[in-house]
């Protein structure tokens, strides 16, 4: 029985052999096919990796602008120049290199100097065009909407100050902030004259502010207030 077993083996074409022969005709009969497609995904790599090269070399460019755009704010402030001396070189890293996340960075300062200049629809609009190119929600967006909490309350638009006062404290970034939201959201209700609400949310600012100074003027407005 086992010699006609390993007799029935021997005359039989081994499966290995067979499956490799098969290989081997399937890829003579479609060479040609097989070189396109190896090429066409030896292209897509070369193209994503040119891509990732391409965007790292802009975001270092970017951000080297950046940086000396901000260097240069500073020996701007420090001349007593205005603070929208400092909005050129920031809008020049805006014009070369506007879908980086230096561009977003320059947005950010833009619009602050624009606030601290007292150009509160300028200021806005740069603090739009941040958000509108932001991604996820962090420290900066949490300054963002403070900062547009600010003009809002110079503007006297109580109501659109208070709603990005809210959406700065409600943000999960903005804890290390709360004291001074806080307090921006009490002194909006001190102008709106509902002393109830401001004294409510100067004593939450209390709680949460560590400066003896800041303490000690909330502290007299609570006591004025009350």
């Amino acid at each position: 029985m086992s010699n006609k077993a390993a007799k029935q083996e021997i005359t039989e074409p081994d499966k290995i052999q067979v499956l490799l022969g098969q290989v081997r005709d399937y890829v003579l009969t479609h060479k040609q096919n097989i070189a396109v497609a190896t090429t066409i995904v030896l292209a897509v790599f070369v193209l994503i990796g040119g891509w990732a090269y391409y965007r790292q070399t802009e975001e270092t460019k970017a951000m080297n602008l950046y940086n000396k755009a901000v260097m240069d704010t500073i020996r701007s402030r420090m001349s007593g120049q205005e603070a929208t001396a400092a909005v050129k070189p920031l809008q020049n890293v805006l014009d070369k290199y506007p879908s980086t996340e230096a561009a977003t960075l320059a947005r950010y300062r833009i619009g602050n100097a624009y606030l601290s200049a007292g150009q509160i629809d300028a200021a806005l609009k740069a603090f739009q065009g941040y958000l509108k190119e932001k991604t996820g929600e962090n420290e900066l967006t949490v300054l963002v909407y403070n900062g547009m909490g600010n003009c809002y309350e110079v503007k006297k638009d109580y109501k659109n100050a208070l709603v990005h006062y809210e959406m700065a404290l409600n943000a999960k970034a903005g804890k290390p902030f709360a004291g001074d939201i806080l307090a921006n959201l009490a002194r909006t209700y001190e102008a709106m004259k509902d002393n109830k609400k401001a004294v409510e949310y100067y004593q939450k600012s209390m709680d949460k502010t560590n400066d003896p100074a800041m303490k000690l003027i909330i502290g007299r407005k609570i006591a004025i207030l009350g």
